[in-house]
């Protein structure tokens, strides 16, 4: 008799605790927070899918951005400057293959005739900055840090010659190849010009989308910064007017 009461009184603590839904575990394999869902779905709204597993770049030129995902979740968001109207920045599904410390600059031939540009060593004055992210593609186009960064403040960003130079240069480093923001310093004080491949690419995407979701997931408009009067463009359709592995 007092092994049945006890049975009795286990079995109604459990459907206590089963009322009592808050005192439960989440299991590990539940649904993505509703705030993920919504911005990968505002992603996909404008055609950018972005991977649930992995790491993934996306750089969206109307709105001057860089965001980088891991296992899609937006780990880094950054401001960057694009190219100028002449000098568009293209759109082009690409990867990073590898990162560049202390990159020298060598101008174009146009940027040496019209602009007496020369080579630049690696160093503090250098336009590159102390960070190149080499992108796999056949235009020269690349990301890079800077030396100048003032224009980072500004709304509008479209300055390059179509590379993209990215305000947070060194976080992305350290994203892209695990490696510490003490790492990334040393690397960088050595002063060497150094280049370090991925021990897996990157995919990479730079879009020209007008419409664009902001950090809460919400669309956002942006101006049509090269004139196209479109929301979206398939990647490639617009190429740059010229390479820029000067870059500036």
């Amino acid at each position: 008799m007092r092994l049945s009461f006890t049975l009795i009184l286990a079995g109604a603590a459990l459907l206590l605790l089963a009322a009592c839904g808050g005192n439960q575990p989440v299991p590990a394999e539940s649904a993505a927070p509703p705030q993920r869902d919504e911005r990968n779905a505002a992603l996909r709204a404008v055609g950018v899918d972005v991977p649930v597993r992995g790491k993934f770049v996306v750089v969206n030129i109307p709105s001057f951005e860089l965001v980088a995902f891991e296992n899609g979740t937006p780990v880094l968001r950054s401001r960057v400057v694009v190219g100028r109207r002449a000098t568009p920045t293209p759109e082009l599904a690409t990867a990073i293959v590898a990162v560049k410390f202390n990159p020298s600059w060598t101008p174009t031939p146009a940027m040496v005739r019209w602009e007496g540009a020369r080579f630049m060593p690696p160093g503090p004055h250098n336009p590159l900055g102390r960070v190149l992210f080499e992108l796999d593609n056949d235009q020269l186009i690349f990301m890079h840090d800077t030396n100048d960064r003032s224009y980072f403040e500004k709304t509008s960003r479209a300055f390059s010659h179509g590379c993209i130079r990215v305000e947070q240069a060194r976080e992305l480093a350290g994203w892209a190849l695990d490696m510490t923001r003490q790492e990334i310093d040393s690397s960088i004080a050595a002063g060497a010009t150094r280049r370090v491949p991925l021990a897996a690419e990157i995919p990479t995407r730079l879009v020209y989308r007008t419409r664009f979701p902001d950090a809460a997931g919400r669309l956002i408009d942006h101006p049509d910064v090269y004139g196209r009067g479109t929301l979206t463009q398939a990647a490639g359709d617009h190429q740059g007017s010229e390479n820029c592995s000067g870059a500036l």
